[in-house]
């Protein structure tokens, strides 16, 4: 899923909407993919302002999701999986994601080196 036109009273004006905000926060809930400002940034009267008031939107909506029951309910998806036994990349992504669970207290940033993708994308799985 991909947002476009996410602020475009900012567009013209250097302040963005309530509703604009509140948008972005349950695109990201929703599991927004990306945001797209084109005309916000291209054309607008601020567009560093217009990536600030984005980036604080896409914060609000992070810190709303509630990342530890998520984990926990994949875990037991996992666990009662009926195709059978998982294949390799999906336990290596399931064990990285417990480590980094295990230890978010002390982890700032997961790192993961890929040359095609498809790791990360079971990360983010």
């Amino acid at each position: 899923m991909v947002m476009s036109q996410v602020l475009e009273s900012m567009i013209t004006t250097n302040q963005a909407q309530r509703k604009e905000l509140q948008d972005i926060s349950t695109a990201c809930l929703d599991g927004a993919d990306c945001f797209v400002l084109c005309h916000e940034t291209s054309i607008g009267v601020e567009p560093v302002t217009a990536m600030i008031q984005l980036a604080k939107g896409i914060a609000e909506g992070e810190n709303i999701f509630d990342y530890d029951q998520a984990f926990i309910n994949l875990k037991e998806e996992v666990k009662n999986q009926p195709n059978g036994p998982l294949k390799n990349i999906d336990i290596l992504a399931h064990t990285g994601c417990s480590i980094a669970y295990e230890q978010r207290e002390n982890v700032d940033m997961f790192v993961c080196l890929t040359k095609n993708g498809k790791i990360a994308r079971h990360l983010s799985k």
